[in-house]
């Protein structure tokens, strides 16, 4: 009987392991298991105070405070990602871990607030009057006012 080179052997299962690890790791580059879209960890955290709002940027290290108005309550907030969106009885706020700074836009008279939303780095606010969008990269707002049919 003749028994296998064992250099050869070894040189087989070594060849097959690093090809079998090549597959491996294009699999997880090409077809990542679990992630769909641009994932976003947490940056910022946002606490509603009865006077004020504080905002951490984690990006930045810093605590950032927004200072309410005389009869100004906060309606709504939430927060995700790179940014913080709050809606009180005067304004809709935005805060951006990116730049470390709040954003506002005054509400108009008659308006109301339907829906608000934080995820990542947007921020969205719509009310029966407009649509409001935050960019955690910009740090501020873009308003879209709707039309009357």
């Amino acid at each position: 009987m003749s028994r296998p080179d064992t250099d050869s052997v070894e040189g087989s299962i070594m060849m097959k392991g690093a090809t079998v690890g090549a597959f491996l790791l294009a699999g997880l580059i090409f077809f990542p298991l679990g992630i769909t879209g641009e994932e976003i960890l947490n940056q910022v955290f946002l606490l509603v105070r009865e006077r004020e709002l504080v905002a951490f940027s984690a990006v930045q290290n810093t605590w950032v405070t927004l200072d309410l108005r005389s009869k100004e309550e906060v309606l709504d907030s939430r927060y995700d990602g790179h940014v913080a969106v709050a809606v009180t009885s005067r304004r809709v706020l935005g805060f951006s871990a990116l730049t470390s700074r709040w954003a506002e836009e005054r509400l108009m008279v008659g308006e109301s607030v339907g829906s608000l939303e934080a995820e990542g780095n947007v921020g969205a606010v719509i009310t029966n009057l407009r649509a409001f969008g935050f960019s955690a990269s910009a740090g501020r707002w873009t308003v879209k006012r709707f039309e009357l049919k």
